[in-house]
């Protein structure tokens, strides 16, 4: 119908976000009320095209917030690079790599557990009212000071324990918030009882944390975390999830969404690689070694990439979270070590490409052997030889926790495809070449003259070589190569 020139009501649009309260009564995604009315084709399709607005506008706001916890992370990884490495990339850093490590573990924990319990709120609930959206910007503050503040916590100079207070208050803006909700969610009341008897025993912890010495404090935070993530598997076990959800089957995750949102996070993960190829301009200027030591970094991303949106390349499967309990928690801690690894592996790249070529490797040679005879010597070249040689180490073995990982996520899925359905059906034998790539990087590493872009050269090229294979082991049973 044409109501004037050049406009037409069958192009009209539904605004998703059309309000009617500013304060709802708290419903969960499986609480959505459904029309039972029998549509026609032309009303279907408008019902179907407003359902896809949602989505996309929830993806949105999701976008903005995925905008903070690249900061977030950026910043924790910016602060490994510094202790580990030196503010300049000198190799002169005030910490070994494994502490830094230790504290980056921490700290990526934390924020991790931040966002975790930001996601599975917006997974759960869809009130979408005034104070929703309130919670989540207080959420978004919450982030950014923490963000702030985190490379602080373990700061040898002078640490803080700012980090921890928003930490713990946004435990507890959680644990309000559903306190809330449960007044209306009677369901939500057994739940939130159980996380509160849990927080007793974690809570004193933290407490007793910001009073002690660094190294306490990272052993008492690292347990503090750690008790929090075996209180949720413990809640996930059937006997739990009979007591807390028999009579309740809208209290639970959209497991969709969630898993969606899982793997959205290690996108921010390998973006903050990528973008330290690019931030602070690593490569130097024009085109020389470094340029081609950040292309073999950008190689090995691409792969990774690959492996894991990739799976085990099944057409039909169940996902780890949608089957055992037990499967879901080892893809959810799989995803940690999966996650951890990925930004350790990202930050030594960057040093290792500002190494590529050291002509001082023999000094380097030399002032090891000087420190074996004077292991109280400072030398700078000594402590730069040390700084290459461990930050190769550290790429072999979390590039090795990255594969075994994303090999572990890809297997926990159970395939579905009938016999004779790919090239290759036995998933095991599509993934093999992965799995005999982690002896071969560790072995890589003994060798410590390698020069650091020869080592990255190698590391590509032997990820490269896993493709070709996985491309046609996954070919369809009558497919081929060439398309005719």
């Amino acid at each position: 119908m044409v109501v004037r020139s050049e406009t037409n009501l069958e192009a009209a649009e539904a605004n998703p976000f059309a309000h009617k309260y500013l304060l709802k009564r708290p419903k969960t995604h499986e609480q959505q009320p459904v029309s039972t009315r029998i549509l026609s084709p032309s009303e279907a399709a408008k019902e179907k095209n407003y359902v896809s607005d949602l989505s996309v506008e929830r993806r949105r706001s999701e976008l903005f917030i995925d905008l903070i916890w690249v900061g977030v992370i950026g910043n924790i990884a910016e602060n490994f690079s510094e202790e580990a490495f030196g503010k300049d990339g000198d190799g002169l850093g005030e910490e070994s790599i494994g502490l830094a490590a230790w504290h980056f573990i921490i700290l990526f924990l934390m924020a991790w557990r931040f966002w975790k319990y930001l996601q599975e709120f917006m997974s759960k609930y869809a009130t979408n009212d005034v104070l929703e959206r309130a919670f989540v910007t207080w959420a978004l503050v919450l982030a950014m000071l923490f963000g702030n503040n985190a490379p602080y916590l373990f700061d040898p100079h002078g640490p803080s324990n700012y980090a921890i207070y928003i930490y713990l208050v946004w435990r507890g803006s959680v644990l309000l918030i559903e306190l809330y909700y449960s007044l209306f969610i009677h369901h939500v009341r057994r739940r939130l009882m159980v996380q509160g008897i849990f927080i007793f025993p974690v809570l004193p912890l933290w407490l007793v944390a910001m009073y002690c010495k660094r190294d306490v404090k990272a052993g008492l935070a690292f347990a503090a975390i750690n008790l929090e993530f075996y209180a949720q598997i413990l809640m996930d076990t059937p006997f739990a999830s009979r007591f807390l959800h028999d009579r309740d089957p809208g209290d639970r995750l959209d497991s969709d969404h969630w898993t969606e949102r899982v793997r959205d996070f290690y996108i921010i993960i390998l973006g903050e690689g990528v973008l330290s190829l690019i931030r602070g301009s690593p490569l130097g200027k024009g085109i020389s070694l470094r340029t081609s030591s950040g292309v073999l970094a950008l190689i090995a991303y691409y792969v990774l990439n690959g492996f894991y949106f990739n799976g085990d390349q099944s057409r039909r499967y169940i996902h780890a979270v949608r089957r055992t309990h037990w499967r879901k928690n080892l893809w959810q801690f799989f995803q940690h070590a999966l996650f951890a690894s990925t930004l350790i592996l990202g930050i030594t790249f960057v040093f290792l490409i500002q190494h590529p070529l050291d002509n001082s490797v023999r000094r380097h040679e030399e002032a090891l052997v000087k420190r074996e005879a004077d292991p109280e010597t400072e030398d700078p070249a000594l402590r730069l030889a040390i700084a290459i040689y461990s930050a190769r180490w550290t790429v072999s073995f979390n590039l090795a926790i990255i594969l075994l990982c994303q090999t572990s996520v890809a297997l926990l899925n159970r395939s579905l495809d009938a016999p004779r359905t790919l090239k290759v059906n036995n998933r095991y034998l599509r993934l093999l070449p992965r799995m005999l790539l982690v002896p071969i990087v560790i072995c890589l590493s003994i060798n410590r003259t390698m020069q650091s872009r020869t080592f990255l050269g190698i590391i590509s090229a032997l990820l490269l070589a896993c493709l070709p294979w996985e491309w046609w082991a996954s070919l369809e049973r009558d497919g081929g190569i060439l398309e005719r």
